[in-house]
């Protein structure tokens, strides 16, 4: 019997993760993405209990992740150079496995990608790189998906997982005008500051108009995100130029207290992007083809959870 041929658009966090799912149900899914190869775009996230629910239906995937796992998260205020610890609570992983069944583990993004990559061709799940979907031309029982080097490909269903940027989104529900919040970002990777080592803390850490949060992802690497208001600013997560990093790790926030200002003194590859909004759509798809994840709810960064 011919298994159900899905088109998964998309070769990032999602679209691995749900190709691996369908694989394992009996699906023939293929992923096609627009990039010529996993690459280093973003910095990390903190990968949380009901994600790594999610993850551990995957036989022995959790078990391979490479992070670090905080063993308590602080709230620090550094207002009016004057600095306070405000909260100071334990989420050490046996704690949180007690309360929620998995810990929280500090990951760096292109790591865990590559490590979604290598199960889904384990899996005997095919990636096709250099693939940006453009057109898609849906019939009675199938979707014809044209992709701008000229190939065309056919599935009984296609999922757009092709994120904030989704040209499956536009192709299917039109150009939407995205809005800028007033809020930037900027972050990196840096050397574990001497005030935290020996230390696994999640740190919140507030000063006038601007939040800090940063992790461990590795033993002597934290990765840390300041969210500040001001110009617009693209939203295209590029590393600054070398001057444009300079100017950051030697400006005021390098006196940030608690870690955070050798923190940003010894950034490495730091970027810096706008957030922005995109209105709420009302469905999620469209005939045979669906979106998932931040190409169906992009949202403003809220608690690690995205939507």
């Amino acid at each position: 019997m011919t298994k159900t041929r899905v088109i998964v658009v998309g070769a990032g966090i999602a679209g691995p993760v749900l190709a691996i799912f369908l694989k394992t149900r009996g699906y023939d899914p293929i992923i096609y993405e627009r990039l010529p190869g996993p690459g280093e775009g973003g910095l990390s996230f903190m990968l949380q209990p009901n994600g790594l629910r999610v993850l551990s239906l995957i036989p022995e995937f959790v078990e391979q992740i490479q992070g670090k796992s905080p063993d308590k998260m602080m709230h620090c205020s550094s207002l009016d150079g004057k600095e306070d610890i405000l909260a100071d609570f334990d989420v050490s992983p046996h704690s949180m496995r007690e309360r929620f069944g998995f810990p929280m583990i500090g990951v760096r993004r292109s790591e865990f990608q590559k490590l979604l990559i290598d199960t889904a061709e384990n899996h005997g799940i095919e990636i096709k790189w250099g693939h940006q979907a453009i057109e898609f031309d849906q019939s009675e029982d199938a979707v014809e998906v044209t992709f701008a080097n000229g190939v065309k490909g056919t599935a009984s269903f296609v999922v757009g997982c092709d994120g904030l940027h989704s040209n499956t989104r536009t192709a299917l529900f039109g150009k939407e005008k995205a809005e800028f919040t007033g809020l930037a970002q900027f972050g990196g990777l840096s050397p574990t500051p001497p005030a935290l080592r020996g230390k696994l803390v999640m740190l919140n850490n507030y000063t006038n108009g601007r939040h800090m949060i940063t992790y461990p992802v590795a033993d002597d690497k934290y990765s840390w995100a300041i969210t500040t208001r001001e110009a617009e600013v693209k939203e295209d997560w590029k590393t600054q130029s070398v001057e444009q990093q300079d100017k950051i790790r030697g400006g005021p926030l390098s006196a940030w207290g608690f870690g955070a200002g050798d923190l940003i003194k010894t950034g490495e590859r730091i970027v810096k992007y706008g957030l922005y909004d995109r209105p709420e759509l009302k469905s999620w798809f469209k005939g045979r083809v669906v979106l998932l994840g931040d190409a169906a709810h992009p949202t403003s960064p809220h608690l690690g959870q995205g939507a």
